[in-house]
């Protein structure tokens, strides 16, 4: 795990949606005292179980629920609805404000077919006051910073099939630019804290937390 990433998870709190978590691999970061309820997305079934059992095994039992959805918002939101967690407005629609205290995007990201629609629909999830948590491989930013042999050798994994190979695993989105642009209409994030892990290789980590305004912009 980039550095940083141990701490920045063990502050995950209140309700919590883990976006992708696979089996369960990285849920050993996470404090389960401090949390209230956590829910992991993942479209994988076959991978259930064996969450299922790592949840259990690091001390979450009966505060994980398995939701079988992908974070995209075709998918994420009739799977939250279907559950319970979103309550229907008076046209029929349902409300996806002020539901999670903390949206956990580990390495996800990279593979959504839909970067932009996506990280919208986890914004408009998250409560005012609520915190998105981020590790995430991206571009890689040279020149403003970074290396040009490195941001060359990413393109070069790119052509040679890398999304193929991986799932759809994308090495070169600019996360951290769409993570802001989505706040925008509401006058930008609270507070955001991110920096760079590793830039200066080919798959460089953005790390850090965006917290939502508590009072939207009017």
């Amino acid at each position: 795990m980039p550095n940083g990433t141990t701490e920045l998870m063990n502050s995950a709190s209140g309700i919590v949606l883990d976006v992708g978590p696979g089996t369960g691999t990285q849920l050993h970061l996470f404090d389960p005292s401090k949390i209230r309820k956590m829910y992991g997305v993942e479209p994988a079934v076959d991978m259930h179980p064996e969450l299922s059992k790592n949840a259990e095994k690091h001390g979450f039992k009966g505060k994980y629920e398995i939701i079988a959805a992908g974070a995209e918002v075709t998918s994420l939101i009739p799977a939250l609805a279907k559950g319970g967690l979103l309550p229907k407005s008076h046209d029929g629609s349902y409300e996806t404000a002020g539901v999670f205290d903390t949206v956990v995007c580990c390495r996800v990201l990279c593979g959504v077919p839909d970067e932009i629609r996506t990280v919208e629909g986890l914004y408009r999830c998250l409560k005012p006051g609520g915190r998105i948590l981020i590790c995430e491989h991206v571009v890689n930013p040279w020149p403003n910073g970074g290396s040009l042999i490195a941001a060359f050798l990413q393109r070069i994994y790119m052509l040679m099939g890398w999304s193929f190979w991986l799932g759809g695993c994308c090495l070169d989105r600019d996360t951290e630019r769409i993570l802001m642009d989505v706040a925008k209409d509401d006058g930008g994030w609270e507070k955001v804290q991110i920096k760079s892990v590793e830039s200066f290789t080919a798959i460089p980590f953005i790390v850090g937390e965006l917290v939502k305004k508590n009072k939207l912009a009017t």
